[in-house]
């Protein structure tokens, strides 16, 4: 069945361009190992609470802790990176799309792509700032 507008992939052109097959790869990679990668960081900082005997952990932690706490094996420093890494995989894809339409000269797409960026980092800049 040849794929029409109404039943196209997700993302994949309408106007009967073909595909990036390696781009498409690599965004599923990247969507599948993120949230792993997460999910592997949080439950090594569960077990890690539980081990320890810290039925709890620190509410409030800084960027700049972050090293400090995973060097020392605190819980805290894996959920908060497992959240992080979470957070960061779907403005990582949106980052890739960014490159990819840039490289096919989608300029449409492109911009479209690097207002939804500029929003994101704007975002962590004032939640950084802020906090």
């Amino acid at each position: 069945m040849k794929p029409t507008p109404e039943h196209s992939e997700v993302g994949a052109p309408t106007d009967g361009r073909p595909t990036d097959p390696a781009l498409t790869r690599a965004l599923s990679r990247l969507l599948l190992v993120g949230p792993l990668l997460a999910i592997g960081l949080m439950i090594t900082g569960a077990i890690l609470a539980a081990i320890q005997g810290s039925g709890s952990v620190r509410h409030s932690t800084s960027l700049d802790d972050l090293p400090g706490l995973l060097a020392d094996g605190d819980p805290t420093g894996f959920l908060d990176l497992g959240l992080l890494v979470l957070l960061a995989t779907p403005a990582a894809r949106v980052i890739a799309l960014l490159v990819a339409f840039i490289r096919r000269r989608e300029w449409l797409f492109a911009g479209i792509s690097a207002v939804v960026v500029t929003v994101l980092a704007l975002s962590a800049v004032l939640g950084l700032t802020l906090a």
